[in-house]
């Protein structure tokens, strides 16, 4: 069995309660002009929340790239996809029931299949096809990782930001689209390959403070680069949302490497335990409770006001989302859907 690392359950536990709060917050931002304190105070708290979906990635790299190579491809892709690939096609199949009994869409069995595989059933799940790609690439990449030098990984790692990081302000200031795209160096690949990095060669304490001013930096790029986009376009843009933009990066090295220094100081907790192994079920569930506890319990974002209704929905829907995930993990077949 693997090494299990406390403060990663810790890590873990923090970013999926976070991922919760960035779909409360989002209702606002859709739905409400740039011009209303509402958007505004969702708009600060969402920009220091985007940190969440690439600590994921790099959990994942820190854990899978830095095993054994040896071990044989298709033994890691039956056990790892097994964990994405029934989950996907159940919740899948319950979010486009979701969209014909509740929202009246209708398809046929071929659009329904089309949807599934361009990742079009409901907007979350983008998550689980990233995962299976990386999952598809990890035996591969560990190969890299176990035989490239430090300086080689860094080299790796700023490429990966040129071009995920930087190339894409070209076109959307300077209405310029460069020649070369990503390729390799796609963006979600980066922190995968970051958190193995970071694994292997941990940044030092003392650059703390450092990182704190940069992810400062980034959070405030990320509220007046959003407001001021927005503003410009007459919609809401979420270039500087984006998970591989260069702010988020900054929140989110701060973030992951201050975890990696509390390692010693935070012990294991049985039910930060609990919720680290719900945390697939609870992504793939809470969109679906929070339009019922709308519809049923007008629970919402909203509710009182948004000073009220945006923490209020934000822990009932977490903790709601935990205990039926917990309950489900302790079905024997079904589990498998909530692994």
């Amino acid at each position: 069995m693997a090494k299990r690392y406390d403060y990663m359950d810790w890590l873990r536990v923090i970013s999926i309660f976070v991922v919760v709060g960035i779909h409360v917050c989002s209702k606002i931002i859709n739905t409400s002009s740039p011009a209303d304190w509402e958007w505004q105070f969702a708009n600060a708290i969402d920009s220091a929340l985007r940190w969440c979906v690439p600590v994921f990635f790099m959990l994942s790299g820190a854990l899978l790239l830095t095993r054994r190579p040896d071990e044989p491809v298709g033994e890691f892709l039956k056990r790892r996809l097994a964990k994405a690939l029934i989950p996907l096609l159940f919740w899948s199949a319950v979010y486009t029931a979701y969209n014909v009994y509740e929202l009246g869409e209708s398809y046929t069995w071929e659009e329904m299949i089309k949807l599934f595989l361009s990742d079009d059933v409901y907007y979350h799940l983008w998550f689980m096809y990233v995962i299976i790609g990386l999952y598809l690439m990890a035996p591969f990449l560990r190969i890299l990782v176990h035989h490239m030098t430090q300086k080689t990984f860094l080299y790796f790692l700023v490429f990966w930001f040129i071009f995920s990081g930087l190339l894409p302000f070209a076109p959307k200031y300077f209405d310029f689209e460069p020649a070369i795209t990503a390729g390799l160096f796609e963006p979600y690949i980066g922190y995968f390959m970051l958190g193995a990095y970071l694994f292997y060669y941990p940044i030092p304490k003392k650059r703390l403070p450092h990182l704190a001013l940069l992810a400062l930096a980034g959070y405030f790029i990320t509220v007046f680069g959003t407001l001021s986009l927005t503003n410009q376009n007459g919609e809401f843009d979420d270039f500087y949302y984006e998970h591989y933009r260069p702010n988020t990066l900054a929140i989110t090295l701060f973030v992951y490497v201050g975890f990696r220094h509390l390692a010693g100081k935070i012990g294991r907790n049985r039910w930060i335990t609990r919720m680290s192994n719900a945390t697939l079920g609870i992504y793939v569930i809470h969109p679906l409770l929070q339009v019922y506890l709308n519809k049923f319990f007008n629970i919402n974002e909203n509710t009182g006001s948004v000073l009220i209704g945006l923490p209020l929905t934000w822990l009932i829907l977490f903790f709601l989302s935990f205990l039926i995930i917990r309950l489900l993990q302790k079905i024997p077949v079904v589990r498998q859907i909530v692994p």
